[in-house]
């Protein structure tokens, strides 16, 4: 089961938010707290059982694990508890992730990637003596499993939520809030992501035919799959933090409007910020980071890219796309190390453009024929020419949807909205009218995005796959 799913908005989250509501009169929050629980082992039931059995299991360690590193500390022995954990539990992820290469009917459970670094997290900050081990089992699961995070993220620490699981408010403003960041994250994931993912299917195959595609086809699929890409991923972010916000939970923010950066390491401090945080907190910095000269710092950043690339998947293309970015990133810190710590504003943009463009390519192709294909008619190196007429009418009838697109991936509506609501508390206007608009914009975007799903074949997130 999916946020984007008709069974979940018209279904499960309208029946758990009555029954939660009305747990939340009786102002108990262990009413509350097994309330959630229920509904989320219902939703993680929904992946079938062997996907809930491994999810408990990653939690058992991870629990057990902290409860025991911390009894450890008196020996001296926590690392030891600590990596035997750690060790568990990635050779569980891999195995799920990786065996299937080799072993026919291993599928790997949806979240397993996202909740495996959440223990890893925990069991690292207990260690350190960051926090203490949670005793309450009850509120380590609501950590590990919450419904609204444990397929995709963000990537939430421990001491984050930890407070807001033992207390929170359920109020009709943050209910509002969080609908309405619900709302945006849907309509963007179904109207635009989708749409995009058609785009990108056609104009990028995964077939010998993209070797008739036009030079412009190929630029233009590799800007449809750019957008798709985040489009896909922030709508799921949104939902995300908007049904944390509807039930009392603030959770960190995983985008920053990555396609604004002007250089690589920019872009990356901003596209799923939770996944970079981890590996820069728990692989980077305990391996030196970059106290410990250039060259070290240069191997410390080759660890952590072909982790991230191998994160994503086994297949040579991650592992290329986590080398692609180590070279620019590398690049970058040799240019900084010569005084050149800033690109100007439109070269900047246009070069990171080109990066993350082209690394989107290296993501989408598993194959290396594919890959190469698309590379040589991006250059104009292909067998489909330039352009043609198929690709020149695609182009015409989406040219609005690009645009719509192109905005949702920039704050400009974000920044509207907000100066809108300075000048009004500025005029000390009333607010009345901008709530009525919002209101509007939420009922409009909801049914519109209904009639989408209704009339559309269903479309799972991208990164349900890692």
């Amino acid at each position: 089961m999916q946020f984007s799913s008709l069974i979940f908005v018209t279904a499960f989250l309208p029946i758990f938010l009555l029954v939660y509501r009305f747990a939340s009169s009786s102002k108990s929050i262990a009413v509350q707290n097994a309330v959630f629980l229920c509904f989320t082992l219902i939703f993680c039931l929904f992946g079938g059982l062997r996907g809930l059995v491994v999810l408990l299991a990653a939690t058992l360690i991870g629990y057990f694990g902290g409860l025991l590193a911390e009894s450890a500390a008196e020996r001296g022995e926590e690392k030891k508890v600590c990596g035997v954990s750690v060790i568990i539990l990635v050779a569980m992820l891999a195995w799920f992730k990786y065996a299937g290469f080799i072993v026919d009917g291993v599928v790997m459970p949806m979240g397993l990637s996202f909740y495996t670094f959440k223990m890893i997290s925990y069991l690292a900050d207990v260690t350190r003596g960051k926090y203490y081990a949670e005793r309450n089992f009850g509120h380590f699961l609501i950590y590990s499993a919450s419904f609204h995070t444990v397929m995709q993220g963000p990537i939430v620490r421990y001491d984050e939520t930890a407070e807001q699981i033992k207390n929170r408010k359920f109020t009709a403003t943050g209910f509002a809030e969080g609908f309405f960041r619900f709302v945006i994250g849907l309509s963007k994931k179904v109207i635009l992501a989708d749409h995009a993912g058609e785009m990108a299917a056609n104009l990028l195959p995964r077939s010998k035919a993209l070797s008739d595609m036009p030079t412009v086809g190929i630029w233009l699929g590799m800007l449809a799959f750019t957008l798709q890409m985040y489009l896909d991923f922030s709508a799921y972010c949104d939902m995300a933090l908007g049904l944390g916000r509807m039930l009392g939970f603030s959770y960190p923010e995983n985008f920053d409007y990555p396609y604004m950066s002007r250089s690589v390491k920019e872009f990356w401090r901003k596209w799923h910020i939770t996944l970079s945080s981890f590996f820069k907190d728990y692989v980077y910095i305990p391996l030196g980071g970059n106290r410990m000269g250039a060259r070290r710092r240069t191997l410390n950043l080759l660890a952590v890219w072909l982790l991230t690339g191998i994160w994503h998947g086994a297949t040579f293309n991650f592992v290329l796309w986590g080398l692609f970015y180590f070279a620019f990133i590398c690049l970058e810190n040799a240019l900084a190390d010569r005084g050149i710590t800033r690109f100007p504003p439109v070269i900047g943009n246009i070069y990171t453009f080109i990066i993350y463009n082209v690394g989107w390519l290296i993501f989408r192709f598993e194959k290396f024929g594919h890959l190469r294909r698309a590379l040589a008619g991006m250059v104009g190196l292909g067998k489909g020419g330039f352009n043609n007429h198929v690709v020149k009418v695609t182009f015409s009838n989406n040219l609005f949807f690009l645009i719509v697109a192109v905005i949702a991936c920039t704050p400009l509506v974000t920044t509207i909205r907000k100066k809108m609501e300075t000048t009004i508390r500025d005029q000390q206007k009333s607010f009345t009218a901008m709530y009525v608009g919002k209101l509007i914009i939420t009922v409009v975007l909801f049914f519109l995005s209904l009639c989408v799903m209704t009339g559309s074949t269903y479309q799972p997130f991208l990164y349900n796959a890692f």
